[in-house]
């Protein structure tokens, strides 16, 4: 499902920022909301993302546009759940609700239990089976090793396996041995 955000032509900058924003806006967002579980954290993420983009735009290289939105909004994202950590912590204090936002529509108790897992599995997992994108560009995007990337969805699935506890199988799982697709 990954979207092609690096076929641009040249020609007028303005367009091409304009055409990008309009194919990679829902996207971003979606991306957002299946890391963050909000979809108006989501919104602002995507937001902030396309506002910086724009701002840089004469300086992004075309060929590397898919992989920069993909990193800010994974960046974007993790600064988000720092401020919501923090922000937990003296909730106390506060005495606003939360609205919690539609669940996706793939299926709502795999994006529930994708939403427990640890940052970098649930960021791994989305990257991987929402983004299709390779365990390399997941790993240029999470800054980290290939390893890294592997280890992470290998206990990723693991646990959602675990989770599910119905012999269900999990997307990236051979159903016959229930070892990860290689």
């Amino acid at each position: 499902m990954e979207l092609e955000l690096n076929a641009w032509a040249a020609g007028d900058p303005a367009g091409d920022y304009t055409q990008f924003f309009q194919r990679s806006s829902p996207y971003l967002v979606r991306l957002g909301y299946l890391l963050l579980g909000e979809r108006t954290a989501a919104e602002d993420v995507a937001q902030d993302v396309l506002e910086e983009m724009y701002r840089r735009w004469s300086t992004l290289r075309p060929d590397s546009l898919s992989a920069y939105a993909h990193t800010s909004v994974v960046n974007q994202a993790r600064s988000v759940g720092r401020r919501k950590t923090v922000a937990r912590k003296f909730s106390f204090l506060l005495a606003t609700p939360t609205v919690a936002a539609t669940e996706p529509e793939e299926d709502p108790a795999l994006w529930q239990l994708v939403q427990t897992l640890p940052r970098r599995q649930r960021e791994v997992v989305v990257l991987r089976y929402w983004c299709d994108l390779t365990e390399a560009d997941i790993a240029q995007v999470l800054g980290v090793s290939p390893g890294t990337v592997k280890s992470s969805a290998s206990r990723a699935l693991a646990r959602l396996a675990g989770s599910l506890g119905d012999g269900s199988p999990v997307p990236g799982q051979d159903v016959a041995t229930g070892k990860e697709d290689v």
